[in-house]
This record gives C-alpha cells, sequence and structure tokens, in this order.
C-alpha cells in the first residue's frame, strides 16, 4: 500500500472515533445559548509525517464552561467525554481501520486488473 493510500485509510478509520467524541462531547455541553453546542467539531490536524484528527470546541466561552474562572464555577462537559467510552471508541477505530485497509486492497486489485 502506497504513502498516499495509508494516508487516505488512516484519515478515514479515525474520522470514526473523532465521530463518536464529538458526539459525547455535544451531550454534555450545558445549553445556555447553543453557540457551544455548535462549536463542537471535528477537523483535521497537522501532524509531522502521519495523519490525524482532532475534535475541537471553538467557541471562546468552552474555556470559561470546562476549566471555570474566579468568577464562574468549571463545568467540565469536554474532559469526562474522552475519559468515559474510551475502549469504546478504540474498538471502533479498530474495526473502522480493518474495514478501510480492506476496502482499499480490493480498490488496488482491482484497478490492477483493468490494466
Amino acid at each position: 500500500m502506497g504513502k498516499a493510500v495509508s494516508r487516505g485509510v488512516g484519515r478515514k478509520s479515525l474520522q470514526v472515533p473523532a465521530e463518536m467524541l464529538a458526539r459525547d462531547v455535544r451531550s454534555r455541553v450545558p445549553v445556555l445559548s447553543g453557540d457551544t453546542y455548535e462549536s463542537v467539531d471535528v477537523k483535521p490536524a497537522k501532524q509531522k509525517g502521519g495523519v490525524a484528527v482532532q475534535v475541537v470546541a471553538e467557541d471562546v466561552a468552552s474555556v470559561q464552561l470546562e476549566f471555570g474562572n474566579s468568577d464562574q464555577q468549571a463545568t467540565p462537559f469536554f474532559t469526562p467525554a474522552i475519559d468515559d467510552g474510551f475502549d469504546q471508541r478504540n474498538r471502533a477505530f479498530a474495526d473502522a481501520l480493518m474495514i478501510e485497509t480492506d476496502d482499499a486492497v480490493i480498490r488496488r486489485a482491482a484497478r490492477a486488473a483493468k490494466r
């Protein structure tokens, strides 16, 4: 398998647990205005020599909600979501990786058969 194909397989496989984490984070966000809820997203991340995705809460208030400040008590939503379901996300990643790898091998074999 070539580098480009490997990166594509990795990117697609990482998307599965990242989406699971994003759903869990969204379900834990305290809904005040809805901005923090809507700001939780899965984005590609930069990683030298590899593939990565990240789950982010881009709303400025998300930091204040998660960690609190002198006027507001912390209401963690991101950290508990990371801790809960860790094994389930790992299994989902392993399954997705196997499926994506099989699909890539099948696509390559089909392309080779056409030649």
